[in-house]
């Protein structure tokens, strides 16, 4: 299960990456984020959020295959893959349910790494034997998705993040030595796709973030 804070950022990020120059972050009362640099192809911002500080880099793929399924564009919202640093989110249990303390309230803790893509079209759901893939030069990660949430207006759907929490830190490393980053979804009418990114400057981006999101 996707956590809250997930969901969350899903909304928060695809709005403020519409705008091409500075975006603004969802939900009216947050200003929109500052552009901390350009580094080649990749992007670091700082803004805020419901619960305070957030810093993320991101990026556009420099090449998305097909263009065309049955001779028909394939049209998408905007392509980005991101990491995230939070000051504060909702805590998770190991079960996907909120975390709370012994008095029934919220427990919050520090996020760093969240690795995020938003591929623009509903994804088909991830199961245990299925699910989305991101690749370091050639060393791939399992991605989930989840199904979308007609009652918010955040496309659930079209986000995917690692599978696994544990390796954020370990994706994120190689994501800094790596030449080329792959990700590979699967729509929910079964189209396959593949987006390819450069990682010259995500060394740099992560640096700019890391500094503002301590």
């Amino acid at each position: 299960m996707i956590s809250l804070r997930r969901r969350f950022s899903t909304g928060l990020i695809a709005i403020s990456l519409l705008t091409a120059t500075a975006p603004t972050l969802a939900y009216a009362a947050a200003p929109a984020p500052t552009n901390l640099g350009t580094f080649k192809t990749w992007t670091a911002w700082q803004g805020q959020d419901d619960y305070g500080k957030i810093c993320f880099i991101s990026a556009a793929p420099d090449s998305s295959e097909p263009t065309q399924v049955n001779g028909k564009p394939i049209v998408r919202d905007p392509v980005h893959f991101l990491v995230i640093h939070r000051d504060k989110a909702p805590a998770i249990n190991a079960d996907g349910t909120a975390a709370k303390d012994k008095n029934g309230n919220p427990v919050f803790r520090k996020v760093r790494n969240e690795v995020q893509t938003l591929m623009g079209y509903p994804l088909k759901p991830t199961t245990d034997s299925f699910t989305h893939t991101a690749s370091v030069d050639g060393k791939a990660y399992p991605m989930k998705s989840i199904a979308d949430d007609p009652s918010t207006p955040i496309k659930d759907d079209e986000a995917a993040w690692l599978a696994s929490m544990d390796d954020e830190a370990g994706f994120v490393a190689a994501l800094k030595k790596g030449s080329k980053l792959v990700v590979t979804g699967t729509s929910t009418r079964g189209t396959k796709t593949t987006d390819t990114y450069s990682l010259a400057g995500i060394t740099q981006a992560m640096g700019a973030i890391d500094k503002a999101c301590p």
